[in-house]
């Protein structure tokens, strides 16, 4: 017995012996089984020209089907790509536009300067010896109009080559006060400290101040040096070799 099949419709039959085109021609009728469609044997497609040669056995599984063709998957497809995404594929588009707000001072957020009465920190020594340096005021430090927020004052030495032929050690205190109170200000991010030291090991010192406000003055508290004995090599060509010259910058935090 050969078990035969066309989509919803099958039937077992005695069709041993007789070949694939006669199983076709006996159920073309009674399946409605097209000419396009082809035929499988045990599920193994069954050439068309071979149909006439293939004979069947028992226990065959005989199966007619008509393939899909690739038109109709992207027809599929495109329909499910404008199920699934809509509008994507209309015409036209809605839009619309807004101005958003912004107010930008005509100021910066913070301004340095150098503090007029600089000069005043003055000191004297020989070779190979022993001083302190006296407090006094560097820079001026001025938020701008409403600014509150957190900054960091950097102080560096710029000619630290040429201190170096002269002072074996060269050491300042710094501290930041405020401008009109002279109150010391906390320069470490809220953790207490009040001063720092700007030596010419590190060459740079900075100062972090949390929600400025107010104009602010950068100064030496105090300081120390010690000199190389003379003559040395290279012992401050010319005096302004002996005397620090020191670099400002503000920056926000």
């Amino acid at each position: 017995m050969v078990e035969i099949r066309y989509g919803d419709q099958y039937d077992v039959s005695d069709l041993a012996g007789q070949t694939v085109s006669e199983a076709r021609e006996q159920f073309k009728s009674e399946y409605g089984i097209p000419e396009k469609a082809h035929a499988k044997l045990n599920g193994s497609k069954v050439k068309s020209g071979a149909e006439i040669d293939t004979v069947l056995n028992d226990d065959d599984r005989l199966t007619f089907a008509v393939s899909r063709g690739k038109g109709a998957y992207l027809v599929g497809a495109l329909l499910l790509a404008l199920a699934v995404t809509g509008g994507i594929f209309a015409s036209g588009w809605i839009n619309a536009t807004t101005t958003l707000s912004a107010t930008i001072v005509e100021s910066n957020f913070a301004d340095v300067s150098v503090n007029s009465s600089y000069t005043s920190i003055t000191w004297g020594g020989w070779g190979f010896y022993k001083g302190t340096i006296p407090g006094g005021s560097l820079f001026n430090v001025a938020p701008g109009i409403n600014y509150t927020g957190d900054l960091v004052v950097t102080v560096t030495i710029g000619n630290g080559d040429k201190l170096a032929s002269v002072y074996k050690v060269l050491a300042l205190q710094l501290e930041v006060v405020d401008q009109t109170t002279l109150t010391p200000q906390d320069i470490s991010a809220g953790a207490g400290s009040v001063w720092t030291m700007l030596t010419l090991d590190n060459g740079q010192a900075s100062m972090f101040i949390d929600s400025i406000s107010d104009n602010m003055t950068v100064r030496v508290k105090n300081g120390f040096y010690i000199t190389h004995a003379h003559p040395n090599a290279g012992w401050g060509v010319v005096p302004a070799d002996r005397a620090p010259q020191l670099f400002c910058e503000v920056a926000q935090r």
